[in-house]
């Protein structure tokens, strides 16, 4: 990847990922130039509906070197989010870097000599500039929302909106709303609904088990599910550790019955129980170890399931089957009569500027492309993705995705033959197929299983996997939740925590 060296890097996206990456290039001194078709950066947190905002504690989502001020909530509204991001720009240097309103909208390989023309669309004017390499950052959804076909739309006499549309609550008042999907955005809309319109439900084709902010309403849930206890415990890793395999083979009984618990907390915490007070059941149907890695797994704002549960929000489990002229048809039969249809149904991805052949070149299918430590394929090279993985901490994860990325471009790792990675890509494909619940960004999910990621990523940088201190550190290594803050010393350069011992 690096012969001949990479001098200069476009950088397409200026959310979380491209000021991870920008950071991680200025630590080894490669000239960048990240180009940004939106007016802010920050990504998908410069706008969102009303009450947007984090679903995990900050101490999750912040980035490793730029910790968040103590005066943020512990939740923080998206754009408390979108000012951090700015901050952590102007705090490193980045702004000088970053081209806003100019859209990246085609790249093609370079004929002369390894790089990549990318094409430019800035204040009407088109223009074409060269770099060694190409960073996509524009994350795993783009600014187009998804809205699935469904029949009879045209009959309908409301209002189709997508969620993030609901910038003002005058959409909403005093009418008869159904929200269509059951993620977080879903149920924020369907909040936002029942303060404010006269009658809500929200249509939920699957089921997803919830994650409480506190479990059993004490602990905070990152002490519950992400630490290494845990992790021995979800499904196998496609390169498990030997305690892990271990204890899959011979304690399974065991983890069979710990995640019957946790399912039995959740429902009972959450009211999911039909005889708890909700209309129906809302028990999702995936165990909770295999649900837990599904497209909408959801931290849920507390007063959700008390409002389903008071019948405040009306749960159908069910799908859209047609609009009628009055609301819409259930698949279950159920007539709606709504004038609001709110589809809370995500965004389609975005990578049109990618010439068709690299669509196929890279393995395109029905989940998503599969790549190389989520970032690279060795059948197009100088092209690499920072921010193609959905986990548990984005912002974590893409930071070390760049560090990592980086550290390849400077030479401090390098990268096994292209065989070997075609082989490391067919593994992954097939592990995730093997049991992972189906999305198109399946190919992009980690989760949980962040952790062993994060673990792979240190390792072939040469640094300590294990990232615990002190006196305690073997115990803190099994139990205590693992967090940015504990990847707070790596850089592209190494890790002061590691060059220190």
């Amino acid at each position: 990847m690096t012969e001949p060296p990479i001098r200069t890097v476009c950088i397409i996206g200026a959310g979380v990922a491209g000021l991870a990456m920008a950071k991680a290039l200025d630590e080894i001194g490669v000239r960048y130039e990240v180009h940004e078709r939106g007016s802010e950066v920050g990504g998908v947190w410069t706008d969102g509906y009303e009450g947007y905002g984090v679903q995990v504690p900050k101490s999750i989502y912040e980035m490793p070197d730029f910790p968040m001020p103590d005066s943020v909530p512990e939740f923080p509204p998206g754009p408390v989010v979108q000012a951090y991001l700015h901050d952590y720009a102007r705090q490193f240097g980045i702004m000088d870097h970053v081209h806003l309103g100019s859209d990246v909208t085609a790249i093609r390989e370079d004929t002369a000599k390894p790089g990549w023309r990318v094409t430019l669309m800035r204040d009407g004017k088109r223009s074409t500039r060269r770099f060694d390499l190409v960073v996509v950052c524009v994350g795993l959804y783009s600014n187009t929302p998804y809205l699935p076909e469904i029949g009879n739309r045209e009959d309908y006499g409301g209002a189709i909106l997508h969620n993030s549309e609901l910038r003002e609550s005058a959409i909403l008042r005093d009418h008869r709303v159904a929200v269509v999907g059951f993620g977080k955005s879903a149920t924020d809309a369907a909040l936002l609904s029942e303060r404010l319109a006269g009658e809500t439900h929200i249509i939920a084709r699957h089921l997803h088990w919830p994650v409480p902010r506190r479990l059993a309403g004490i602990l905070p849930f990152k002490w519950g599910l992400l630490n290494r206890m845990t992790l021995s415990l979800i499904p196998l890793y496609k390169d498990p550790t030997p305690f892990e395999r271990a204890l899959h083979r011979w304690g399974r009984p065991l983890i069979w019955i710990y995640w019957r618990l946790v399912e039995l907390l959740l429902v009972v915490q959450c009211g999911l129980w039909s005889r708890l007070g909700a209309r129906q059941s809302l028990v999702p149907e995936d165990p909770v170890e295999i649900g837990a890695f599904s497209e909408a797994t959801m931290v849920p704002h507390p007063e959700f399931f008390g409002k389903v549960r008071h019948g405040r929000i009306r749960v159908h489990h069910s799908g859209v089957q047609r609009f009628t002229r009055s609301g819409v048809e259930l698949s279950d039969g159920t007539q709606l009569t709504v004038d609001r249809v709110v589809f809370a149904t995500g965004w389609r991805s975005d990578y049109g500027f990618l010439p068709p052949d690299l669509h196929t070149r890279l393995g395109a299918a029905d989940d998503g492309f599969y790549l190389y430590r989520q970032m690279l394929h060795p059948n197009v090279p100088r092209l690499a993705f920072v921010g193609y993985a959905s986990t548990v901490s984005n912002m974590l994860a893409y930071r070390m995705q760049a560090c990592w990325l980086a550290a390849l471009i400077a030479g401090r790792h390098a990268l096994p033959d292209a065989d070997a990675q075609r082989t490391e890509i067919d593994r992954m494909r097939a592990w995730k197929r093997s049991w992972m619940p189906f999305s198109h960004a399946r190919a992009a999910r980690l989760i949980v299983h962040l952790q062993h990621y994060l673990d792979e990523l240190m390792t072939d940088m040469g640094l300590d996997p294990m990232r615990k201190r002190g006196v305690l550190a073997p115990l803190a290594e099994l139990v205590a939740p693992y967090q940015p803050s504990d990847y707070r010393t790596v850089t592209a350069t190494g890790d002061a925590m590691t060059a220190s011992r």
